[in-house]
């Protein structure tokens, strides 16, 4: 699978995974701060799944296993952001390497969502390869705002205007479907919180406040319920790793210490 290394190989590693769509542009801040002392490893998983159909977290997760033998990492932080965080938790469910798991913008469920009902029936592989040619630059961005905090600016990351695009145009299609359709079924049978609570490791509950997508309050208080740490921040959307970098690393940091 293709990933990007950085930082000193002898530093404690911290894995990031991103969600769909995604890519891992949308932890670059993060790796920035991160990678004088920490090794810092950003996987893209856009292609994992898109050859069977099959996109639940257990088959996104096998080669992030076979990535974590393969270099052999010990003592592991995983990071995932929106799907990404289901990911995230069946990594450290499975895999001796991780020693902690931080969820970071996913709810444990659908059922604190604000995802239409329609969607289901509207997204489709083929609406999405159809939205995916059409659609303007301009467009995309504009419908990738509910995504952040009410007056976050694109120009506030450097790249990311042109990322969110990049990023909408390679998304694998029948992922997308995945995520608007089934993937609430399978969520309703074994929800993230249970899988944390399930875990004998540390999860750490990351979450912003002005999350269009799944209800911030409801969303700690049912990790914290799960014995998980929790933190919000105040000033962010659905992806504080991006809108508020420096106090997402300092909750990272302490967490990693601490545990």
């Amino acid at each position: 699978m293709l990933f990007l290394d950085e930082g000193p190989r002898t530093g404690p590693a911290i894995v990031f995974v991103h969600g769909i769509p995604g890519s891992v542009d949308w932890f670059a801040a993060v790796a920035e701060r991160l990678a004088r002392e920490y090794r810092v490893i950003r996987v893209d998983v856009h292609d994992q799944g898109a050859g069977s159909g099959d996109f639940t977290a257990a088959v996104r997760t096998a080669p992030l296993v076979e990535l974590l033998d393969e270099l052999d990492l010990d003592r592991v932080t995983v990071v995932g952001h929106s799907f990404g965080a289901e990911i995230a938790l069946e990594l450290a469910a499975v895999s001796p390497r991780v020693a902690r798991a931080v969820v970071v913008g996913q709810a444990p469920d659908y059922r604190i969502a604000a995802i239409p009902a329609v969607a289901t029936w509207v997204v489709r592989p083929w609406t999405v390869r159809l939205a995916q040619r059409w659609t303007p630059a301009l467009v995309v961005r504009l419908a990738n705002r509910t995504a952040f905090a009410p007056r976050f600016r694109y120009d506030s990351a450097p790249g990311l205007a042109d990322a969110v695009v990049r990023d909408f145009r390679a998304a694998v299609p029948a992922g997308l479907a995945y995520a608007a359709g089934p993937r609430g079924d399978d969520l309703a049978a074994r929800p993230l919180d249970a899988r944390a609570a399930a875990l004998a490791l540390p999860v750490l509950a990351i979450h912003g406040r002005h999350d269009h997508l799944y209800d911030s309050t409801a969303t700690l208080d049912r990790y914290a319920a799960a014995g998980a740490r929790t933190h919000l921040v105040e000033h962010a959307g659905h992806s504080p790793q991006v809108e508020q970098p420096d106090e997402f690393v300092a909750v990272l940091r302490e967490f990693v210490a601490e545990t």
